[in-house]
C-alpha cells in the first residue's frame, strides 16, 4: 500500500543503522527480496533506499562511529511525521524527552531530529519537504506493517506520545503476563502500531521501538533467515486473533519481527 500523505504522528520511515551495510543488504535481499538503491551523501557517506516490488519500504545506512566502537549491534529505527520538526522537538523536551541529535536539514529532503522518550526509547521526528515526503510502502507483504514500543512505563509513554503526536489508543483484550494489556496506537482512525508492556522476563533490555515486517509464511521466513546467516531469537508463536509472529536477526545483529496475519 502506497502512503503518500505525511500526516502528523504516523510512522513514516524505517531505517537500519548497520555495522556492515553490505552484509545487511544482502541478507534482506535474500529474505524479503528488497532491492538496494544507493545515494551518495558526501561526508555523511552512502544512504541506501530499500524497495520491495511495489516501492520504497525503508533505508539502510552505516552506524555512526560512536555506537559502533562501543560494540552495539545494528538497530532498526522509526521516524514519525511532524509538521514542524523544531517545534515538535521543543515540545518533546517539555514533555520529558531528551535530545540525542538536534533538528538538522537532510539535503533538500526534509528536517529531522533524534530523541529519547521519557521511558528511554529512541525515536526520530521527520518534517518532509515537497521532495522528501514519500511515497513509501506499508501494510503489505515484505513491507513494515506495524511498529511497536516496548516499555516498562506504558502510562508515561501513552501520555507523552498523545500530547506530542496526537495518538489515540485502544486497549487490547490480550493480556501480557505480569504487565497489563497490549495497547494499540491509532492516527486518524488507522492503526499503525502498539505499546507492549515489558514484564520481568525482559531483564535489562532497555525500552525500544521495533518494526514488524509482513510475510506470507513465518516458518518459511525463519528457515530462510537461518540459511542466510541470520538467527531466530524469538521462536514463532500464534497470537490469538492476530496471526503468527516471530523475530529474526540479521548477520550484524539487527532485530525485526515478522508476522503473517490471519486476515489482511
Amino acid at each position: 500500500m502506497q502512503i503518500t500523505e505525511m500526516r502528523q504522528g504516523i510512522p513514516c520511515w524505517f531505517e537500519l543503522a548497520s555495522t556492515d551495510p553490505d552484509k545487511s543488504a544482502a541478507f534482506y535481499h535474500g529474505l524479503f527480496g528488497w532491492q538496494r538503491f544507493d545515494m551518495d551523501l558526501g561526508p555523511i557517506g552512502t544512504y541506501s533506499f530499500l524497495n520491495n516490488a511495489n516501492g520504497c519500504v525503508g533505508a539502510l545506512c552505516s552506524m555512526m562511529p560512536g555506537p559502533k566502537s562501543a560494540g552495539l549491534p545494528s538497530t532498526w529505527g522509526v521516524y514519525f511525521a511532524v509538521d514542524r520538526c523544531d517545534d515538535s522537538t521543543t515540545r518533546a523536551v517539555e514533555l520529558g524527552a531528551t535530545i540525542i541529535a538536534p533538528p538538522m536539514d537532510v539535503n533538500q529532503h526534509g528536517r529531522m531530529s533524534v530523541l529519547s522518550d521519557p521511558t528511554g526509547a529512541v525515536f526520530s521526528l521527520w518534517q518532509s519537504t515537497s521532495s522528501g515526503g514519500g511515497p513509501f510502502v506499508m501494510f503489505e507483504n515484505h513491507a513494515v506493517g506495524w511498529v511497536e514500543l516496548a516499555t516498562r512505563d506504558t502510562l508515561k509513554a501513552r501520555e507523552f506520545y498523545s500530547k506530542l503526536l496526537g495518538w489515540t489508543y485502544t486497549e487490547s483484550p490480550i493480556p501480557v503476563p505480569d504487565s497489563g494489556n497490549y495497547i494499540e496506537i491509532s492516527v486518524g482512525g488507522t492503526r499503525y502500531g502498539g505499546i507492549l508492556p515489558m514484564n520481568p522476563e525482559w531483564g535489562e533490555i532497555p525500552p525500544h521501538w521495533g518494526v514488524y515486517v509482513m510475510v506470507p509464511d513465518v516458518n518459511a521466513c525463519i528457515a530462510k533467515a537461518k540459511e542466510l546467516g541470520g538467527g531466530n531469537p524469538l521462536p514463532a508463536f500464534d497470537a490469538p486473533g492476530v496471526g503468527r509472529i516471530s523475530m529474526v536477526s540479521d548477520p550484524t545483529g539487527a532485530l525485526c519481527y515478522v508476522i503473517a496475519l490471519n486476515t489482511p
